[in-house]
């Protein structure tokens, strides 16, 4: 169908006054044309001076024909005149439709969406005609700022061409194997494909068993009209009864989560209560994912932050040095460990050197004297920091999350963002992982579709409200510098309370 294309919160009573206005400005310019066309035709058919000097002259005798003449000509004159007049009048309306409707598709959209409020009184009926293939539309002038058109899409191929980051589960062979595309703007639909184009505006299809009421189209048709998309990712309802809302308002980039819960908004989901706004995290379980740290942890970051910034100086004067000696292509390979994780360094290394694999670009941040000695004793490259990491446990970790697990943590958060902020690209591991091949290689590759994103992370696994929106494990990541990044883990740097809170450098993250 064709949509209306107005300014947001406008309402119908508006579209029709400026239909009015429009139809007046119409009859304004006609009749001004037409006046003025009558006005020099009567002075092209006046008689002169010498014309009427002329028939004064005349024998009686001639009179009665002349006076049959001059009434048929004066016939002839009325008639040419107003043929005249019904010509320009055709003319004049010819010029301003083309002028009103030039570059204002408004005008069109709105006749329509009259059509369809029309259609709308019978809705029952359309239902009924829906199942029997007919074309009835779904789409109304009230919410025309949303919708002003829908097609569908494979999701698959969809995320395929315009990958934003989040991880994708496969769309084929499920009930989520399409996406929906509302088109917020008349001219936003696309145009290449007439017969599409004709269902999109309207929302219908035939059924032809195959999709119901809404086109499918490819992506890159579905999208060729689009300058600006915002792509919004539903989580699955997991049983539940989860309703989605679309509300047109200011660009806010904001997902407001909803459930019915008690007013102290603790406790498990219960249909029984009111719907009422949640934190993103609030789980339906009645799990908090994302608690505010508690004094202990925040004074326990303020007190790690103190010696961070009081020892800044001196650190990146040392660090400096090394990092240029070990960069390549400005790149360094950064890992940080202690003497309990020594055995999965080595393996690192031995696993990398039986494959021919060059670990030259490699720099490790030991937490320990001792794991410092035997990095260097593997050839590697090494960088100290007694001062950040002298309350750092030497111990491996016994389980998720204990004391030496958030410590560690931290140890991960002050490498990376040292050495992103000397201004080099990274590649964060930790040391459990080996190699197959050197992965900067795929990193480095220009001709790569994603080489314009910030960073890369390996997929966590667990597609959590705690992890979301990116699901990033902070295992195995690449980062390439520049002025977003650095923001990004100084910011982590200043939310170590956060970690410590959440046992979690991935949640924080």
């Amino acid at each position: 169908m064709v949509a209306v294309s107005r300014p947001r919160n406008a309402s119908s009573s508006s579209i029709s006054s400026s239909t009015k206005s429009l139809k007046s400005f119409h009859t304004l310019v006609t009749i001004v044309l037409c006046a003025l066309s009558y006005y020099t035709g009567t002075l092209r058919s006046s008689p002169s001076p010498s014309t009427s000097s002329s028939v004064d002259s005349n024998s009686q005798s001639n009179s009665n024909s002349k006076i049959n003449n001059v009434v048929g000509c004066n016939e002839m004159k009325r008639m040419s005149e107003e043929e005249e007049e019904e010509r320009i009048e055709s003319i004049v309306k010819d010029r301003v439709h083309a002028m009103l409707t030039h570059g204002h598709e408004e005008e069109e959209e709105n006749h329509f969406y009259h059509q369809v409020k029309g259609d709308s009184k019978n809705n029952d009926n359309d239902n009924d005609k829906n199942s029997s293939g007919s074309n009835a539309s779904i789409l109304q002038s009230s919410y025309s700022a949303i919708m002003s058109g829908i097609a569908r899409v494979s999701k698959d191929e969809f995320v395929s061409r315009y990958d934003y980051g989040p991880p994708m589960d496969k769309g084929e062979g499920t009930n989520g194997q399409d996406a929906i595309i509302l088109y917020n703007t008349y001219k936003s639909i696309p145009t290449s494909n007439a017969a599409h184009t004709k269902t999109i505006k309207r929302g219908t299809a035939n059924v032809d068993g195959d999709g119901g009421y809404i086109p499918l189209l490819t992506t890159q048709e579905a999208t060729e009209n689009c300058d600006m998309m915002n792509v919004v990712t539903i989580p699955n309802s997991n049983g539940h009864k989860t309703c989605t809302v679309l509300v047109n308002n200011y660009q806010n980039y904001h997902l407001q989560k909803w459930m019915r819960v008690h007013p102290s908004r603790k406790g498990k989901l219960n249909h029984n209560e009111e719907l009422r706004s949640v934190s993103r995290g609030y789980s339906d379980n009645g799990m908090q994912n994302f608690k505010p740290p508690e004094e202990k942890a925040m004074k326990k970051h303020w007190k790690a932050l103190y010696t961070y910034f009081d020892t800044l100086e001196d650190v990146l004067s040392r660090l400096g040095p090394v990092a240029e000696r070990v960069a390549r292509d400005n790149t360094i390979i950064v890992l940080t460990c202690n003497m309990g994780q020594s055995e999965l360094l080595m393996n690192f290394v031995c696993s990398a050197k039986a494959r021919g694999l060059d670990v030259g670009n490699v720099l490790v941040f030991p937490t320990d004297v001792e794991t410092k000695d035997l990095a260097e004793g593997l050839g590697l490259a090494t960088f100290y920091d007694e001062k950040n990491f002298e309350d750092m446990p030497s111990e491996e970790a016994q389980h998720y999350g204990d004391r030496a697990f958030i410590a560690m943590m931290f140890a991960k958060v002050i490498c990376v963002q040292l050495v992103n902020h000397l201004g080099y690209d990274l590649l964060f591991q930790d040391v459990d992982i080996v190699w197959y091949k050197n992965p900067l290689d795929y990193f480095h590759d220009k001709s790569n579709p994603h080489h314009d994103f910030d960073m890369y992370f390996q997929d966590d696994g667990a597609h959590t409200e705690r992890y979301a929106p990116t699901s990033a494990n902070s295992g195995f990541y690449y980062v390439r510098n520049n002025a977003r990044t650095k923001y990004l883990f100084a910011s982590l740097l200043y939310a170590g309370d956060i970690i410590l809170q959440s046992h979690s450098h991935q949640q924080a993250l």
